[in-house]
């Protein structure tokens, strides 16, 4: 996440690996990143029915994992065993990706992986590259240390050719068919731009838009949120005279906002997605549509979320119909509110889902019985649970 604008229970040692078919392990080198893979990696749903992700994001390690935010992140693997991690950047704070301390910091997340024979996938934020140069490791180099540390568990979705490094998208189909039936786009939406943050690129956009046309539900994973989701009702002004609120610009002007209504979870700061100017060039556009006009014409984007903001738990659906959401951040090495948490997510092959938080002070309940947690299922609609 900024630093606002600084530049600008029981643990499981024995689980059984889950559902992972053909996922396929691409060979590249950190300056070779001609290829793009055959084919995704892909999962099954379980036989329970479902896939279980937990999206991990701003661990902002500096050079080791902070023992509360690895007690939080132990708690919620032993509690949901997830079929796949998904860390959505700023995994090491400004600086941390030297040569000595990225390796430093990222062993324990990995060791936890391990332990609970957790598959996970990555991409990065605006802090994960912030030093360049001799003794500081690129994002590709990044990438490329997760995939030989992580070997069968790391789930390499990058396509090459896409700016960036951790942008693709994930397979989820049932048990035995040859065709998916959901996917998960994992995203790299970069670090910086003129005036502020940076948001995924043309490319990036018109490949989304290329290869999502069969009519397939998909779920949408990056750090950096798209500001739209100041200004499409999301979010109102508090009341005249009423106490509280984050101030933030909404439609241009600058208020005093609150969640609205039917929007679960909390705005404990205020959003930090790339400036309008930027968002809308022809560098981040694709025919002149922005990410979330794509979303939109495409129609099948069942939720994104976002890091990158470490107070903020809303989860709700716009004026447009447009599902956004935000995790907490692992982190407890940068600022947070002291309740460090991840976000759990139970997805049915229709592309409906469960999702729900756990922090510190509230983590996910462990079953007595040994199966997995999972949140109350309502119906088939997506549900908002917090």
């Amino acid at each position: 996440m900024h630093s606002h604008m600084s530049m600008f229970n029981r643990p499981f040692s024995s689980l059984s690996i889950p559902l992972l078919v053909a996922m396929t392990v691409f060979t590249l080198s950190a300056t070779a990143r001609a290829e793009t893979p055959a084919t995704p990696p892909r999962f099954e749903f379980g036989k329970d029915g479902v896939f279980t992700v937990l999206h991990v994001t701003d661990v902002q390690d500096h050079s080791k994992l902070h023992p509360r935010s690895a007690a939080v992140l132990r708690a919620a693997l032993a509690a949901t065993k997830p079929q796949l991690v998904v860390l959505t950047g700023d995994n090491v704070n400004g600086g941390a990706n030297g040569t000595n301390a990225f390796p430093k910091a990222m062993e324990p997340l990995i060791s936890l992986f391990e332990e609970f024979h957790a598959p996970f996938c990555v991409t990065f934020g605006n802090h994960d590259s912030e030093r360049g140069g001799k003794g500081y490791f690129s994002r590709q180099e990044q990438y490329d240390w997760l995939k030989k540390r992580g070997g069968p568990l790391f789930v390499d979705h990058d396509v090459p050719e896409l700016t960036g490094v951790g942008s693709g998208l994930i397979e989820l189909a049932k048990p035995g068919d040859k065709k998916p039936s959901v996917w998960i786009f994992v995203m790299d939406s970069g670090s910086y731009a003129p005036g502020g943050y940076d948001g995924c690129h043309a490319d990036q956009i018109a490949w989304y838009e290329r290869v999502a046309t069969n009519g397939l539900p998909h779920l949408w994973f990056q750090h950096i949120i798209v500001p739209d989701a100041n200004d499409t009702g999301l979010f109102c002004a508090i009341a005249q005279g009423e106490q509280g609120g984050v101030e933030m610009p909404i439609r241009g002007n600058k208020v005093r906002a609150v969640t609205a209504k039917g929007v679960l979870g909390a705005l404990k700061e205020h959003p930090c997605p790339p400036p309008w100017k930027v968002y809308r060039d022809e560098n981040h556009t694709h025919e002149g549509r922005t990410l979330y006009d794509a979303w939109r014409k495409n129609g099948h984007m069942v939720g994104a979320y976002f890091g990158h903001d470490h107070m903020n738990t809303f989860d709700g659906v716009d004026e447009n119909g447009i599902r956004m959401g935000s995790t907490k951040a692992l982190t407890l090495m940068s600022y947070n509110d002291g309740d460090p948490g991840v976000r759990l997510f139970v997805i049915h092959p229709d592309g409906s889902y469960e999702t729900e938080l756990a922090t510190e002070k509230h983590p996910f309940p462990v079953p007595q019985d040994g199966k997995p947690y999972r949140p109350a299922v309502t119906g088939k609609k997506p549900i908002l649970e917090n």
